[in-house]
Order: structure tokens, then sequence, then C-alpha cells
């Protein structure tokens, strides 16, 4: 027998070794976002809807109120029957945008018709057009895949500028086509934007902010706890009210019939919603729960399974724990950039939320990790914005009649 060389390298397969240049890539932390910017949201494209039915058809796949009259975009999502979510979508009217009339293809006649771009998520937007196409049947409108770069989804933001509600306002801004996103308090404006109006930094000057990247975005989502895209909301496998859907103002609870309706309403009016996604932070689990939640560009905190980049996020959703003997998981997170994630919590065991008759059994001593395989236990505390408590619907209280 030979004896194996002491100076030869370990044998290392492709796969192990994209994933470690993957991890060493994806190591270096965000920087903070700036105070006002924009950000392109490559992770986002559009397709078109234009005809005389084309807001009978939405009506009736939609969680919003879509009417021939509707001049401001919306933030919905598409359902499967059981009620659970298949993609989370904007809506923008384009009826009196010049868009509209560049783009119409219909003569005269089609300046008058109602028209819609639908703002989908880019891996599903394939899965979008088939379930569009399976329930046209002969609806007479047109509809297609804008092609890449034709018309581009960014973010806005401005921290000194007061955050209305989607329901106000046109659907143009400073003469662009648009909405406000009013998802949650100060997520900005969505701008749709052609190439021919984009300068050299990618933006008209009459925005009057400097591009971000698009970290910038996904990390003031995460503060905010707005989840986003099937890698966060998982297709076919979430129900809206989980992922926050109805208190975003996702939901028309006074519409007609759509597809998944029955569920969604009845859980509305006689369930409890135990689970919903929160804002989450993670620390070294040797220190002290954080008491703010604040991004930290300089954290040292990386999950294995973080490998959040320009145009994607991460896939596998680890297990949150409570630290005790039973290690029972009591969530999952479903997103992070260093120190800031989001979680599919259980509201009454990781917040002071009471949300059955049952109450909350959160304590301030009670501490949650998730197992990483690389960095062993990593901390999570779980943090419910003003905004989003004002809005969780308190515990039922049963009545007794006599």
């Amino acid at each position: 027998m030979f004896a194996r060389s002491p100076t030869r390298t370990p044998y290392i397969c492709t796969r192990c070794l994209k994933q470690q240049n993957r991890r060493a890539s994806s190591h270096v932390t965000p920087p903070t976002p700036p105070s006002s910017g924009a950000a392109r949201l490559t992770t986002r494209r559009l397709i078109s809807l234009h005809g005389e039915e084309a807001p009978k058809f939405l009506q009736g796949l939609v969680t919003n109120n879509v009417t021939s009259k509707t001049q401001t975009g919306f933030y919905a999502a598409f359902l499967t029957a059981p009620g659970k979510v298949l993609h989370d979508v904007f809506v923008y009217p384009t009826l009196t945008s010049s868009w509209h009339k560049d783009t119409h293809g219909n003569g005269e006649k089609g300046l008058e018709q109602p028209s819609y771009l639908v703002e989908v998520d880019t891996d599903e937007v394939g899965v979008l057009m088939k379930h569009l196409k399976k329930h046209k049947l002969r609806s007479k409108f047109q509809m297609r895949l804008l092609d890449d770069g034709e018309l581009n989804v960014w973010n806005m933001w401005k921290e000194d500028q007061r955050w209305t509600l989607h329901t106000q306002g046109s659907n143009t801004i400073n003469g662009l086509l648009g909405l406000t996103d009013a998802r949650a308090p100060g997520m900005g404006q969505r701008i749709l934007l052609p190439p021919s109006s984009q300068a050299g930094s990618g933006l008209p000057d009459e925005l009057n902010v400097t591009e971000a990247p698009l970290s910038a975005y996904t990390i003031r989502r995460y503060l905010r706890g707005v989840p986003e895209g099937q890698k966060e909301i998982p297709r076919d496998d979430s129900l809206p009210m989980n992922y926050n859907v109805d208190i975003m103002g996702g939901i028309d609870f006074k519409k007609g019939c759509y597809l998944g309706q029955e569920l969604t309403i009845r859980t509305h009016h006689t369930g409890v919603v135990r689970r919903r996604v929160l804002p989450v932070s993670l620390y070294s689990f040797s220190d002290d729960a954080p008491v703010t939640l604040e991004y930290n560009p300089d954290s040292a905190i990386t999950l294995s399974s973080d490998i959040q980049t320009e145009s994607e996020s991460i896939v596998s959703h680890p297990d949150i724990k409570r630290h005790d003997k039973r290690k029972r998981a009591t969530g999952k997170l479903i997103g992070s950039i260093g120190n800031v994630a989001m979680g599919l919590c259980r509201l009454e065991q990781m917040s002071d939320l009471a949300v059955s008759g049952e109450g909350s059994s959160f304590g301030p001593e009670h501490r949650f990790v998730v197992e990483d395989e690389h960095s062993g236990d990593i901390g999570v505390k779980a943090f419910v914005p003003d905004w989003l408590r004002g809005r969780i619907p308190a515990a039922r209280v049963q009545k007794r009649v006599e």
C-alpha cells in the first residue's frame, strides 16, 4: 500500500464549492438604506390586460374590488379555490395614462376601453399567465406579458413624506404611471418607468432622488414586516391572513364572489388568525436580546440559508423554536438580511398579542432561536410594529346566553 501524500488537497465536489463561494460572497452586509431614494425592482414583472371585459375578469379572480371606474392602483392577491395565495400583486389602471394611449393597439375604440397592468413576482410570471389564460375563456380583452425592460418597476421613498392610503390620489406620480404603496407606513410609491424616461442614472430628474440598491428596498420591507413574492409567501401553501394581506389593504371583504372567497370570508368573520408575519431581529444567542428593531450593517449574523443577493432571497424557511427542553417550533423564518428578518410567528407564543380566548402565553424571559448548521443557535426576537398592532383584531369574547 502506498502512503497518501500529505500535500494532497482534499476533493470538494462542484456543488459544495458553489455553495461555499455563494456564502462567502453573500457575507458582505448591505449598507443602511438612505433616508430617500429609489430602487429598481428587478424581482417584479408586468402583465397587460386591455379590453371591455377586463374589469369583470379581474373582479372574479382577485381579492380586492375592481370596477371599470377604478382609477387608482391597489394591492391584491390571486387565490386558489381552497383560499391559498397564488400570487401577491399590484394592479395599475392605465386608462388615463399616456402609456395606455401609446399601447392600446385597437384604434380610437381602444382609447375608451379599460386597461390594467398586473405586477407580479418575476419567477412566477409564467405561472400567473397560465392561470389567467385558463380562466379567460371567451372574455373580450387582450392579454400579454410585457417584454423585460419595456416598463421597469421602481420603488421610491422619502422619509419626510407623509404616508397616505392607496385609495387617495390618481394613478400618476409626477406624470408617471404609479401608485402609493399602502401596505405599511413609509413604504413609499411604486413607479413604472419606460426606458425612454430614464436618465443616465436610471431615474427622471424631476423625481429628485438618487438610485439605491434592491437590498435597500428589501431591508425597509423587513423592518416593517411586509412579505413579497413567492419565496416569502409560498405558492399554494399560504393563507392570506397569515401573511397580512388583509391588514395591508389587499382584501375587500364587502365585494362579490371571487375565486377562493369562501374560506377567506369565513376566517375573517368566525375564525382566529393565530399566525402572522412579524419583523424579527437576529442576534448572537450569547448576548442579551435587542430592545429595539434596527438594522445594523456591521452585524456578523449570517445564516447558512441566507443567500440574499440583488436578485434572489432565501428559499428555505428554517423553524423558529423556543429555547427550552422541548424546543417546540413557534414559527418559521421567511427572509433575512444581516440582523433583520421576517418570521411567520405564533402570535400568542412570540408576542404579547392575544388573538383568542386562551390569551398570550408569552413572557419577557422567553427566548427563541433558529438552529443553524454552521453558526449554531442564533437568537430571534419578534417585534409588533405600531401600525400592525392597531390592525390585528383583538380576541373575541364569547358571550354566554342566559
